[in-house]
């Protein structure tokens, strides 16, 4: 009598469920969990035999597989046309902060030169200011 570990290895051997051996038929009588092994393998030929019979048209699988390859690679036009956007706005925006930063700049610098005339000109003594400052600058060693 045939145990059950090897009615499934030969059911898994099975090329055919249209040739079942008489050993593996006499346990699927006595046998209910091979019997439902059996049923189920049986529906799973049925299903792969059935979907290796119907025919797709190959201009549909042309069509699919042509767009998968579209998805895949990019447009070579698209790649460029963002870099020299891209480039043009980094440009505009490196013109328009260097104008900002160049105008505070000249304000400050009108601003401080017009401190220091105005200090200049309207203390009492510029000349020893003007002197203490630059005598103070240096170190002597």
């Amino acid at each position: 009598m045939m145990k059950c570990k090897d009615f499934n290895s030969q059911l898994a051997m099975l090329q055919d469920m249209g040739e079942i051996p008489a050993e593996m038929q006499e346990h699927m009588k006595h046998c209910d969990s091979c019997n439902e092994a059996f049923e189920k393998t049986h529906l799973l030929f049925d299903f792969v035999k059935e979907e290796k019979s119907q025919k797709v048209s190959p201009f549909v699988t042309t069509r699919i597989m042509g767009q998968i390859e579209r998805v895949e690679k990019p447009s070579w036009f698209t790649r460029p046309a963002l870099v020299v956007v891209m480039s043009i706005a980094v440009l505009v925006l490196g013109f328009f902060s260097a104008s900002l930063f160049s105008a505070q700049e000249s304000s400050k610098l009108a601003d401080s030169t017009e401190i220091i005339a105005t200090d200049y000109f309207f203390s009492e003594n510029p000349g020893s200011q003007l002197e203490e400052i630059w005598l103070n600058s240096y170190s002597y060693e």
